[in-house]
């Protein structure tokens, strides 16, 4: 099984970091200094902070709606939203908050962008376009995308706190990165100094925010990590920098049983007295819309939207609620899709009485229950493990940096409490991609039993990586290996060739084994090759692909595909996982 050891997660921390605690505190320093605004809902309300109009909506036990809102310029951003918010109060829909999507471009300091990249959204480019956005009538304009885990930190996160964002950033963007960013101890080190200064408004009700399908828990097949990744999220983010924390979640989660007793499971674990509201909102998933006869994705939004409604209803976590437009699958959404999901979300609770009376949800509490003792189990098997590998669990920096450079391929295998109790990985609820994960070893492994090839490459070693982020490929391909016989190395995920190489030759294996699902299969095909001459060519490696072989080649709009280039050029791209079997058993 792909773990990750003690000496590997101890080098995660780079040689003269500089101390988390004296950057923190150099924020809370400044913090005095800056003034932090406040949106035009909260400025035209009673309350002091958007958390107290906050905590009054889940006193009322009202539903609230969500929407995100990604619109090319600035100007058609702010002139969207104050569409969106005029036509909810027409139709008497309790709705007062948005998250603000800007491109990727402003998470990148100026001096390092490249205009020339395609955007889809706005670019933040001035403190104007902040405080744009916090002077929306009748609206809090959550800022948090692409603003605290990034290397434009400073100038985002202070923005976005003085234009009154009660939310300045999302903590769980830090696993990403940015073209031309590679300085990542700096940009981190701006981040916890915003964090400093956001500890410092606490009393101001400012706070971060966690997306938790964005980081480590959407590379799990277990949901109890959404529960033990968001305590270690809060962990950093309240108890080591005493910034307020609340958590977001449901992109990657269609299983309405799931959905709704993770809404208890994490508002439980997370709540605390001088934080009693932990749950910011939960999401629509984002992974089973048709990109065809697009209105049919409403009824796959209608039922996860009103199991929410209900356990909302049932919890009062005060958690808004964020349908996803039936469009999502195939473009940005426009104002018009957003307005349609709100209005056919908002009416799920016309006779919600009548639904309340029919449904059961017993066993839904006892989910929620085993995701709670099982997550806590999770989060409490990562501070052990991360303190016997010698990281400072008291230092907010090496925490943040062991965040930013661990492998997302080894994390679940790593702290799953199952593998401390028995070795391996027992799931208690499949996420989407778990499920789908398992059932193609299951019916990859009975295609194995049919080919009579269990036990076929004992004796060999296998190196296997792949290099985008997807890590379900890479589960898969290792289990069936297994079954095969062959001992394999996870290298992980995000791998880049060199690495590969680096790791195999290390190691001492001829066989390696690379999955690509990013568009670039043939590019990757020849950053091989290329790698393979310098290292000693064919005669002492034999590599194999397999993935989403295709790219865009010149003159072509669309990606072809490029499985027999591939094989011409000397490497074997197959699918097929007996034939590569095979193929590897004959050479």
């Amino acid at each position: 099984m792909a773990r990750a050891s003690k000496e590997y997660i101890k080098n995660l921390i780079p040689q003269g970091l500089p101390d988390g605690r004296e950057i923190l505190e150099a924020g809370r320093k400044v913090g005095p200094t800056i003034r932090a605004g406040r949106s035009r809902l909260v400025r035209d309300s009673e309350f002091d902070h958007y958390l107290e109009y906050f905590q009054d909506h889940k006193e009322r036990k009202e539903i609230a709606w969500f929407s995100n809102v990604g619109l090319a310029t600035i100007e058609e951003e702010v002139e969207g939203i104050k569409e969106l918010q005029r036509w909810c109060k027409k139709l008497k829909i309790n709705y007062h908050s948005t998250l603000a999507i800007p491109s990727t471009l402003s998470a990148i300091p100026k001096e390092l962008r490249r205009y020339d990249t395609k955007n889809t959204s706005y670019v933040l480019e001035k403190p104007e376009d902040f405080m744009t956005l916090g002077d929306i009538e009748g609206m809090e304009v959550i800022q948090s995308d692409q603003v605290l885990a990034v290397p434009n930190a400073w100038f985002n996160g202070i923005n976005a706190l003085k234009a009154g964002s009660y939310q300045v950033g999302c903590f769980s963007q830090l696993l990403w990165n940015y073209p031309g960013c590679d300085d990542h101890v700096s940009y981190v080190a701006d981040m916890l100094k915003v964090m400093g200064v956001l500890s410092s408004k606490r009393d101001e009700g400012f706070a971060v925010s966690g997306y938790l399908d964005d980081t480590y828990p959407s590379y799990c097949k277990d949901a109890i990590a959404w529960v033990g990744y968001a305590l270690f999220e809060q962990y950093i983010a309240d108890d080591l920098c005493g910034v307020i924390y609340q958590v977001n979640y449901g992109g990657l989660i269609s299983d309405i049983r799931i959905r709704a007793a993770l809404l208890k499971a994490l508002y439980d674990s997370l709540w605390r007295e001088n934080q009693p509201l932990p749950v910011a909102k939960i999401q629509a998933n984002t992974t089973r819309f048709w990109d065809h006869d697009i209105e049919a994705n409403y009824g796959m939004l209608s039922q996860e939207m009103l199991m929410a409604v209900l356990a909302e209803r049932r919890y009062n976590t005060g958690a808004v609620i964020l349908p996803v437009p039936i469009t999502e699958k195939v473009h940005v959404p426009t104002i018009d899709a957003i307005k349609g999901m709100l209005g056919v979300c908002s009416r799920l609770e016309e006779n919600i009485e009548q639904w309340e009376a029919v449904i059961d949800f017993s066993y839904i509490d006892e989910m929620a229950e085993v995701l709670k003792e099982e997550g806590t189990k999770f989060f409490h098997n990562m501070l052990d493990i991360l303190n016997d590998s010698g990281l400072d669990l008291a230092d907010p920096m090496e925490m943040l940096m062991f965040v930013k450079n661990f492998n997302a391929g080894l994390f679940e295998e790593t702290f799953h409490p199952s593998m401390k109790e028995t070795g391996k990985i027992q799931v208690h609820y499949y996420t989407d991609m778990g499920k789908l994960t398992q059932d193609m070893i299951d019916e990859g492994n009975a295609n194995m039993d049919k080919s009579q090839l269990e036990g076929s490459l004992k004796g060999r070693t296998i190196l296997i990586a792949s290099t985008d982020a997807h890590v379900y490929g890479l589960q898969y391909v290792r289990n069936i290996l297994e079954k095969a016989g062959a001992e394999v190395v996870d290298a992980g995920v995000d791998a880049s060739i060199p690495y590969i190489f680096d790791t195999a030759d290390e190691e001492g294996i001829r066989y390696i084994g690379v999955s690509t699902h990013n568009g670039q299969a043939l590019g990757i095909a020849e950053q091989l090759l290329s790698e393979m001459k310098q290292r000693g060519g064919d005669k002492k490696y034999m590599v194999f692909m397999g993935g989403r072989l295709n790219t865009i080649l010149p003159g072509h709009s669309e990606p072809s595909d490029v499985t027999e280039m591939i094989n011409q050029k000397g490497i074997l791209a197959e699918n097929n996982l007996i034939k590569t079997i095979q193929a590897i058993g004959e050479s």
